[in-house]
């Protein structure tokens, strides 16, 4: 048996590496595990600060230290429980992602989110009513797995930061 040699220019064989190679070493199961995988890879995920929030008489207990995304003057907290748990992600379900916040006190939290990567309605928040002291819950819906920009603001100031959603499960 004769095999004969097939020329294949450097160009050619760099860009057969840059398609394969991140697909045969990554172990996802399919194209598409692969695909979100990229894509999270490259959603530019803010990365939150571990502090301590402010005492507040509607948060039972001691201020314990976690995860928050804060803005400058440390007016607006958003509590990031997500960010070391791969048990509990953010998700785009109809249950939504229950997230806590401080700002300045009683005033009022408005709260949006756009999809970065791709087309999707905007979130969806539901922020109760009536929080009078810095402490407020929200509900975020997220209609779309992907990368989302979120902009907190109240009393004047503002936060953002970026997060990943992941499918509903």
């Amino acid at each position: 048996m004769v095999f004969k040699s097939i020329s294949v220019s450097p160009a050619l064989r760099s860009l057969m590496l840059v398609i394969l190679l991140p697909f045969m070493a990554s172990g996802c199961a399919s194209f598409q595990e692969w695909r979100a995988a990229r894509a999270a890879a490259a959603c530019q995920v803010s990365e939150p600060e571990w502090l301590t929030p402010p005492e507040d008489s509607a948060v039972q207990g001691e201020p314990v230290a976690d995860y928050y995304y804060a803005n400058e003057d440390g007016s607006i907290l958003a509590g990031a429980w997500w960010w070391d748990n791969e048990d509990y992600p953010l998700r785009s379900d109809e249950q939504g992602n229950k997230v806590g916040w401080f700002r300045p006190e009683g005033a009022e939290l408005n709260i949006e989110g756009q999809r970065i990567d791709g087309e999707s309605p905007p979130l969806i928040a539901d922020i109760p009513c009536c929080y009078p002291t810095r402490f407020q819950s929200s509900g975020l819906y997220f209609p779309s797995e992907g990368c989302w920009e979120i902009t907190a603001s109240a009393a004047g100031s503002e936060l953002s930061f970026t997060v990943w959603v992941e499918p509903a499960p």
